[in-house]
């Protein structure tokens, strides 16, 4: 991974990368459970190779907050692009390309929905989120895509920021910089830009939630891997179309 002043740059194979929005990612909890790679296989398109670590694939609930969300070429307007988001994800190969899948992203913003449905291709979701520090190390969040789809999770942030050794499970479910989605049988690809991923601990108080279900996806019973990070601004670029293999 290439570093370029204040932003790490993805592995990309195109020099003609270009951002297309910019933004600030706050607050992400990061939430995985392991799996066995053969309950998503159904659920990820053939050309992609399911990423695996310790013989595992893992899937993630992540909710986190997002700020100023806008083109590059638009100036900051205070609050008009800030919502709550939250994603289930899994990670995947295309060849040595490794990145992220999205199974669904549920956003508290209908023309932000309707922007990354249209343009980028995304499973986007319009969904009333809410969100609040009663804490300086505590964080509730709210997610309701309708009655039966919801997230809820209250946690307590602990330690230090740092970043991930390389080679730990940690570094490999943060440092993604490519993202895949398909639309009408195409494979296209995203990327972002951002400074390194720097984590600390978090102790769930509560946890409850149907979005990964809904999916399609059954967890083992098992207590999930979590983690937080505070955050940084992010570059994104259009998608692409990628040939099939």
């Amino acid at each position: 991974m290439a570093t370029t002043g204040r932003n790490a740059l993805p592995p990309i194979e195109t020099p003609a990368w270009r951002p297309a929005l910019t933004m600030r990612w706050r607050h992400l909890l990061f939430v995985h459970w392991r799996v066995n790679p053969a309950v998503l296989r159904p659920l990820i398109p053939h050309a992609l190779e399911i990423d695996t670590y310790d013989g595992s694939a893992w899937v993630g609930w992540v909710p986190f907050v997002m700020e100023s969300v806008r083109p590059t070429w638009l100036p900051p307007v205070p609050r008009l692009f800030d919502f709550g988001e939250t994603n289930v994800r899994t990670y995947v190969r295309y060849g040595t390309q490794r990145g992220v899948w999205f199974f669904s992203l549920d956003a508290a913003h209908r023309l932000a929905v309707w922007v990354a449905r249209q343009r980028w291709r995304l499973p986007y979701y319009y969904a009333r989120i809410r969100w609040n520090q009663p804490a300086p190390q505590e964080i509730h969040y709210e997610c309701h895509r309708t009655p039966e789809v919801y997230g809820r999770v209250r946690y307590r942030i602990e330690g230090e920021p740092a970043i991930p050794p390389e080679g730990s499970l940690e570094h490999f479910l943060v440092e993604r910089y490519t993202l895949f989605t398909v639309h009408r049988g195409q494979l296209y690809t995203g990327h972002v830009a951002h400074i390194p991923y720097r984590i600390q601990p978090a102790h769930l108080l509560e946890l409850e939630q149907t979005m990964v279900s809904a999916a399609g996806i059954a967890l083992p019973d098992t207590e999930p891997i979590v983690f937080y990070a505070p955050g940084f601004g992010v570059l994104a670029s259009a998608i692409q179309q990628r040939p099939q293999a």
